[in-house]
């Protein structure tokens, strides 16, 4: 964790939420409900990134994920709703392939918001940072193709009701 006080932010739905960044492990506790977790994106994502521009972004980041809450709600609703009705995967696989398209989709979300309130200095610490890495086109591919594919999988094929 990082030695400052947790930041206090309030969603713009109203959800009030803790923020603190650490190096590997971030902690956020939104509406009471604590959610510690490692900094997978930071891993890599943000790797030869100075301390301070490094830590502002993954605060945006876990803010993102504050602020998009509702839009991933919807996404999971939506892949409930449809992922249930299909006859063709067993239930394990379409909850593990619902499950990796909703939280690929909400770490894009996230980090679109990110970039969103960088602006151009999101694209310059990156190039300043060190050179794009094969990891980078496989870390936004991987998320990208996960979302979208997971996403088209489970709302397409056949239901339960034969439509």
């Amino acid at each position: 964790m990082t030695d400052e006080q947790p930041l206090k932010v309030r969603a713009w739905y109203g959800l009030p939420a803790e923020i603190a960044v650490g190096r590997m492990w971030h902690w956020v506790r939104a509406g009471g409900l604590p959610l510690p977790h490692p900094g997978v994106v930071d891993v890599h994502l943000r790797q030869g990134i100075p301390r301070r521009e490094r830590e502002q972004l993954t605060y945006w980041h876990e803010l993102g994920h504050l602020e998009t809450l509702p839009l991933a709600l919807l996404h999971a609703l939506a892949l409930w709703l449809t992922g249930r009705r299909r006859k063709d995967t067993p239930w394990a696989l379409r909850l593990l392939i619902g499950a990796l398209a909703w939280l690929a989709g909400w770490e894009l979300a996230a980090e679109f918001y990110t970039m969103g309130r960088a602006g151009p200095e999101y694209a310059r610490l990156y190039r300043r940072a060190r050179p794009s890495l094969p990891m980078d086109l496989l870390c936004w591919a991987g998320r990208g193709g996960l979302a979208v594919a997971g996403t088209v999988g489970m709302l397409g094929g056949r239901r339960r009701d034969g439509r």
